[in-house]
């Protein structure tokens, strides 16, 4: 990924929920999403997010855009995370489990200031799922 194409996905975004699609579950009543990227390749994203039930959850997580798999410890679900820069408006990445693809998400920046991510997984009986969560950019 060049650092023209990341600085595009830079900053924090707030989900829009009643722009929401989701297959699996209820989409969250908020969400906050930072994305950064370093000078030196690294991408962090950290995200938080209330539950359509009202129960607060955090997550981060840390790579390289190059495809290769990083260890990933912040869940038991999965051990590495793969990032991937398909185009200067499409952001990919998959986490993985004992060398299995448990799940992926594709990140699109449909507008300087509109960011959709379609997450997809496989569920317990094989069928797929995909949820989809649209994110405008905070201003500064």
């Amino acid at each position: 990924m060049t650092t023209h194409a990341a600085a595009a996905f830079t900053g924090t975004w707030h989900l829009l929920p009643e722009q929401c699609d989701y297959q699996l579950g209820r989409p969250p009543r908020s969400a906050r999403y930072r994305l950064s990227y370093a000078k030196d390749g690294k991408l962090s994203i950290a995200s938080e997010w209330l539950s359509a039930n009202g129960k607060r959850y955090r997550a981060a997580f840390d790579g390289r855009a190059d495809g290769a798999q990083y260890p990933y410890h912040s869940t038991p679900h999965a051990d590495a995370l793969s990032f991937e820069s398909v185009s200067p408006t499409q952001l990919h990445s998959t986490t993985w489990h004992d060398g299995e693809e448990v799940q992926w998400s594709e990140r699109e920046l449909v507008d300087e200031d509109t960011l959709v991510i379609r997450m997809h997984g496989h569920l317990s009986d094989g069928r797929r799922y995909t949820n989809v969560g649209v994110y405008r950019r905070q201003a500064n």
